[in-house]
């Protein structure tokens, strides 16, 4: 009896984790706009290409803060979202205002 437990509590630990690496979310630009390049890199969680992809672009921190939108939403709010890394991303993107909660005023900016 306790080997049909043990059978059966391996293949439910394996079938949830086949189920977790499937769910994992991979995002792509959905066009050719560097904001959209930078939505990507922003949601990937990685800082150092985040400030490469901004430079390349011939954009500033603050500009991406207050007028970049991705998937329609605020650039903070998308890495809040979809992103990995969110709290060093965004306060990043923010220059340090970021406090774990979206910033309404960024966007009002």
């Amino acid at each position: 009896m306790k080997a049909i437990a043990k059978v059966l509590m391996i293949v439910g630990v394996s079938v949830a984790g086949m189920g977790l690496a499937q769910a994992e979310t991979q995002l792509v630009a959905a066009d050719s706009a560097v904001t959209s390049d930078i939505c990507v890199v922003a949601a990937e969680g990685n800082k150092m290409k985040l400030h490469k992809a901004i430079k390349d672009a011939g954009l500033t921190r603050n500009y991406v803060a207050s007028n970049v939108q991705c998937n329609d939403m605020p650039i903070v709010e998308f890495v809040e979202q979809y992103g990995e890394n969110v709290a060093s991303i965004n306060r990043y993107i923010t220059a340090g205002e970021y406090t774990g909660q979206l910033i309404s005023q960024i966007t009002a900016k």
